[in-house]
């Protein structure tokens, strides 16, 4: 009786890190199957890390928003911080998206804290701040791993505002797809 249970004793202890690994690649391989695929106007620039390689490190649009869409009651909050003094550094919003057919990229309709509860939208880090009429949001994918001397191509075609980054979706969580 006892070897039985140090059987299954054992068998739990090699299957619940099996079992913890593969939970971690459900939200991935969710919004990777299920997502919805946005594209995003990108800035970026060209660094080069001796460990990663080249990369380009992406700044979106919809990173810069401007105050207009934002949310009354979080607007209402922005500007009283006349102070700097915001009492969370760190606010989680969400960036609705609607597609655009005159660019073919998709903007930012509003700013919210609230989840929505339909449409499509990235969560994001605010920045508690308004500058020139816009709040900052990160958006956590801001690089792309590249090809070696790849990195100079894609600079060029951002110059020319020819650079696109195709992201997939699903209940705000976003992946980096690619980026032409």
């Amino acid at each position: 009786m006892k070897n039985l249970s140090k059987n299954k004793l054992f068998l739990i202890s090699l299957l619940l890190p099996v079992i913890l690994l593969l939970s971690m690649t459900v939200k991935p391989l969710t919004t990777i199957y299920y997502g919805e695929t946005v594209r995003l106007q990108t800035v970026p620039v060209d660094p080069s890390n001796l460990f990663y390689g080249d990369y380009v490190d992406l700044d979106f649009e919809a990173e810069n928003i401007v105050i207009d869409v934002v949310e009354k009651s979080l607007r209402k909050t922005l500007e009283d911080n006349t102070t700097g003094s915001y009492p969370q550094d760190d606010l989680k919003v969400y960036i609705l998206l609607a597609y655009s057919n005159e660019t073919e990229t998709h903007k930012v309709t509003s700013l919210t804290v609230s989840k929505p509860k339909s449409g499509t939208y990235i969560k994001g880090i605010l920045t508690p701040y308004i500058n020139e009429g816009k709040v900052r949001v990160s958006i956590p994918i801001e690089q792309y791993y590249l090809e070696d001397d790849t990195g100079s191509k894609l600079e060029d075609q951002a110059r020319k505002g020819e650079l696109i980054a195709t992201i997939k979706v699903h209940k705000g969580y976003a992946i980096l797809r690619s980026v032409d």
